[in-house]
């Protein structure tokens, strides 16, 4: 991520964060921290950060470099420095890494069908069926309660950082969208499935429930297409996709130390559970549910 796009308030510059040669769109920005991951929306002169199930709206301040934003009255700081950022969350600060955010970013809507895309700050709209197509620059958002407006001359955009469930498929996707036409508003879901996977590495809490062995430190991580982690003794590593109406693992390789009986035991339930898997979904309390047939084979927690 690079910072430019200054604006000189005084003395003082009142800088944009830009990805890519344009202001990320949506929530696409992911913000890894020290313990702690969420997403970042920007509008015109202010953020909105999730973090901790937690959505707070930040107006940008003042700064000699970089992009700052700050709330003092919710004790929030987000201030991004390259592609770095400083957070004070809860009284704490602590250091983040910033991904994503560059296009091109992909909204999509059934009955009728609609898919909206940005790429380097112009929009494609192909709606019904793509019988109708509208092309024009994407506007600035503004801020709203439930998340970024983009206001065009054809159409309005209103992205929310809530999960969104294809009503057709059930796939989860990281954002909600409202395409408003004239008189007519279609909902439908934005963003990238993967980004709700990728990141910090999750812990397995449970396997086809019979739990976990305390302090055995049963993992996933996903990065792209490749998974990794702890079944509590070996580490595995191997594919994974997300096809459209759920979520495989390919061929799982391992190490080949030899543990307790026990954990040995709770490693081939967890190499059964996920050569089983057929979907995922996200729960109410943020957990992944990893599901085969309905059955839920492995939940985990970040």
């Amino acid at each position: 991520m690079k910072v430019a796009s200054f604006v000189f308030v005084g003395a003082v510059a009142l800088a944009a964060p830009v990805f890519a040669n344009s202001v990320p769109v949506g929530f696409s920005t992911k913000v890894m921290c020290e313990g702690l991951s969420g997403r970042v929306g920007f509008a015109d002169e202010a953020a909105m950060l999730e973090m901790d199930e937690r959505l707070v709206t930040l107006p940008q301040t003042l700064s000699a470099s970089g992009a700052r934003y700050e709330d003092e009255a919710e004790d929030v700081l987000f201030w991004i420095k390259g592609e770095e950022a400083l957070l004070g969350w809860n009284g704490v600060e602590m250091n983040c890494a910033l991904a994503g955010g560059e296009a091109p970013w992909t909204a999509r809507g059934n009955e009728p069908g609609w898919r909206v895309s940005v790429s380097e700050g112009q929009m494609l709209a192909e709606l019904d069926y793509g019988e109708t197509v509208v092309e024009a620059e994407l506007p600035v958002a503004q801020l709203r309660d439930e998340g970024l407006l983009y206001d065009a001359t054809e159409l309005d955009l209103l992205v929310s950082p809530e999960l969104c469930r294809d009503d057709m498929s059930g796939q989860v996707y990281p954002e909600t969208v409202t395409l408003t036409r004239g008189e007519t508003s279609f909902r439908g879901c934005a963003g990238e499935t993967m980004d709700l996977l990728s990141g910090p590495e999750w812990q397995i809490e449970d396997v086809a429930g019979a739990g976990v062995i305390d302090a055995s430190n049963a993992t996933l991580a996903f990065d792209g297409d490749r998974v990794a982690g702890s079944t509590g003794c070996n580490r595995y590593m191997g594919g994974v996709e997300v096809t459209g109406d759920g979520l495989r693992f390919g061929q799982l390789a391992s190490t080949q130390m030899m543990c307790p009986e026990s954990l040995m035991q709770q490693e081939a339930r967890v190499l059964e559970a996920l050569a089983k898997v057929e979907r995922f979904d996200i729960d109410e309390t943020g957990a992944l549910v990893l599901y085969s047939q309905g059955e839920r084979l492995i939940t985990a927690r970040r």
